[in-house]
């Protein structure tokens, strides 16, 4: 679902002006980075037990922070989020929380039973709209570079979309217009100083969160099989 949220012209120029876009890269790089190095699915010795291991760890993430935006955006309209996003913006951003589903297949074509795994309970702030797009410019731009990540397991592990690796895969031929479409969102929704730094500290915040919670899941999963 596309989010007309500019003329096309108009959407054209303000991506060529904004300044959050830059930043956003900028000021995540690090916590970006120390994600991606633990979660190396590029990696040429990558197995099939170090992948379900890393999705294991990635439902976690993404189990209990799906659940917190989509309880956000079903809050009355009338009162919840300062009436920031327009229905067809809302609508648009109900779509993209379904990851959670597409970790759950991939878990079960490995033999996980989703339910039984740890969740993080360290989640950033999602109280604002500017938080909101934060957290979501994470969570969107790990879709990114999924087509590759596609071939790759593929290509390393004979797995394919419909056998555990439907993940990053979610948005097939749509990834690119996706994308685009919520740097088109993160552009609008950042209209003044203080609402791009809240905008960028919380993505800065998603990346810690995670991290955090990659470097603590075995840990909290020893303590879950104790108990």
């Amino acid at each position: 679902m596309s989010m007309p949220l500019h003329r096309q012209g108009t959407a054209i120029e303000d991506l060529k002006s904004s300044t959050i876009l830059p930043r956003l890269r900028l000021d995540t790089r690090r916590e970006h980075t120390a994600v991606e190095q633990a979660l190396d699915f590029m990696s040429p010795d990558l197995t099939t037990d170090i992948y379900r291991g890393h999705l294991e760890r990635l439902y976690g993430f993404y189990s209990p922070l799906e659940r917190c935006l989509q309880e956000r955006l079903a809050e009355n309209p009338d009162q919840a989020l300062e009436l920031r996003f327009s229905p067809a913006v809302h609508a648009a951003l109900v779509t993209r929380l379904n990851k959670t589903n597409h970790l759950k297949y991939d878990l079960q074509c490995l033999g996980v039973t989703a339910e039984t795994l740890p969740l993080c309970r360290d989640l950033p702030p999602l109280n604002t709209p500017a938080e909101m797009l934060g957290c979501l410019y994470v969570v969107e731009g790990a879709t990114l570079g999924g087509r590759v990540i596609t071939q790759h397991v593929r290509t390393t592990l004979g797995i394919k979309p419909d056998t555990g690796g439907s993940f990053f895969e979610c948005y097939g031929d749509d990834t690119g217009r996706m994308w685009q479409n919520m740097r088109q969102l993160l552009v609008s929704g950042s209209s003044d100083a203080e609402t791009e730094n809240t905008i960028v500290s919380n993505a800065t915040r998603t990346f810690a969160s995670l991290r955090n919670w990659l470097e603590s899941f075995q840990q909290q999963r020893n303590n879950r099989t104790a108990q």
